[in-house]
């Protein structure tokens, strides 16, 4: 993983991944820490965060069998979520490592996951369309989110943490208030 400054255009620094492919990127939403989540497909998949003034590991999470393809971690930096084909969400502490929670209502692979701004929810969508949106801190479902026809790509949220936006392989980007 190559880091450069935007500013000075100058090299950063070059981060190992030796899990495998990096499938995701994401910075922490203060820009101290970058996670990446991949691994070997069929193989292996893992969660790895780095502190990006060091460049020093300061944890990883997840044992999977397969690649992750989605993953996130919470605004106050205390959960990581992670996704991919094994169609399970798995939460972990950062604090201790430990698994939280398993969310099991997807029905393909996991392929977009992104926690709320404010750190409350938890959204995820999958390869046949699915979209759920769960509370961060318990697992429990939330909102089904029904309407994409095809694989949800991508999701994010509004600063806010009140608008949800997902794409989806079906050619449309939709727009979901969380308070209706």
């Amino acid at each position: 993983i190559v880091l450069y400054d935007l500013q000075s255009q100058q090299l950063r620094g070059i981060l190992p991944f030796e899990e495998g492919i990096p499938e995701v990127l994401r910075f922490s939403r203060n820009g101290a820490l970058l996670l990446a989540g991949g691994g070997r497909a069929a193989v292996h998949g893992q969660v790895v965060v780095w502190d990006i003034k060091t460049g020093r590991r300061i944890f990883e999470v997840g044992d999977e069998l397969d690649a992750v393809l989605a993953a996130d971690i919470s605004s106050d930096q205390r959960w990581i979520a992670l996704g991919g084909p094994p169609k399970v969400v798995r939460i972990y502490s950062t604090e201790t490592g430990e698994l939280t929670h398993e969310l099991r209502k997807h029905t393909d692979w996991i392929l977009a996951l992104e926690f709320s701004p404010d750190g409350v929810l938890l959204a995820t969508g999958d390869r046949a369309g699915n979209l759920f949106v769960w509370e961060a801190w318990t697992g429990r479902e939330d909102l089904t989110l029904s309407g994409h026809s095809a694989a949800v790509t991508a999701v994010s949220w509004r600063a806010d943490s009140n608008l949800l936006a997902s794409a989806s392989e079906d050619g449309t980007t939709r727009l979901w208030e969380m308070e209706n």
